[in-house]
């Protein structure tokens, strides 16, 4: 199996456990303690991101099927049937890059820690375009405190720096 039929099955599977999943988390019963987000809030909000990104793996692998026609070289790392040469040490890679995030993130805190590691994975990942990749790294972490610390009140390690800055 190449790539594309691989990211087809594990969209159209991911598709079906979200839903599933959100199901079973709209099922869960709030009690006289709950919040205003209550119980099932962010397995719901999981699940509904889990969705999100079934279908864009989905939907890629329509643009992918469209890009194969015009006939382009494969992506680095890929053979021309579109199969990795080297999946061992494409998740090697990630794993580093998923060590240094987890060392990092006491130190600099979840905003910056998140940029940085959305930046690598993405940069490792084969993305060239600057403009974007900076893009998402810049944006990723303001976005996501947003909807985790004030949002949905759960707090994320804000790191040493503002010790540094005497706060």
């Amino acid at each position: 199996m190449n790539d594309i039929t691989v990211d087809r099955i594990t969209g159209a599977l991911g598709v079906v456990l979200a839903s599933v999943y959100v199901l079973y988390a709209r099922s869960i019963e709030d009690s006289m303690l709950a919040d205003a987000v209550g119980a099932a809030g962010v397995p719901t909000g999981v699940g509904v991101m889990l969705a999100l990104a079934s279908l864009a793996l989905l939907l890629k692998t329509l643009r992918s099927a469209a890009d194969d026609l015009t006939d382009e070289m494969p992506a680095p790392g890929m053979d021309a049937s579109g199969v990795s040469r080297r999946p061992h040490a494409m998740a090697a890679g990630l794993l580093a890059i998923l060590a240094v995030y987890v060392a990092l993130l006491p130190v600099l805190g979840y905003v910056p820690s998140i940029g940085l590691l959305i930046g690598a994975v993405a940069w490792f990942a084969g993305a060239r375009q600057l403009l974007s990749v900076t893009a998402c790294m810049v944006l990723a972490g303001p976005l996501l405190w947003l909807m985790f610390d004030w949002a949905l009140e759960i707090r994320l390690p804000v790191g040493l720096w503002p010790q540094w800055l005497g706060r």
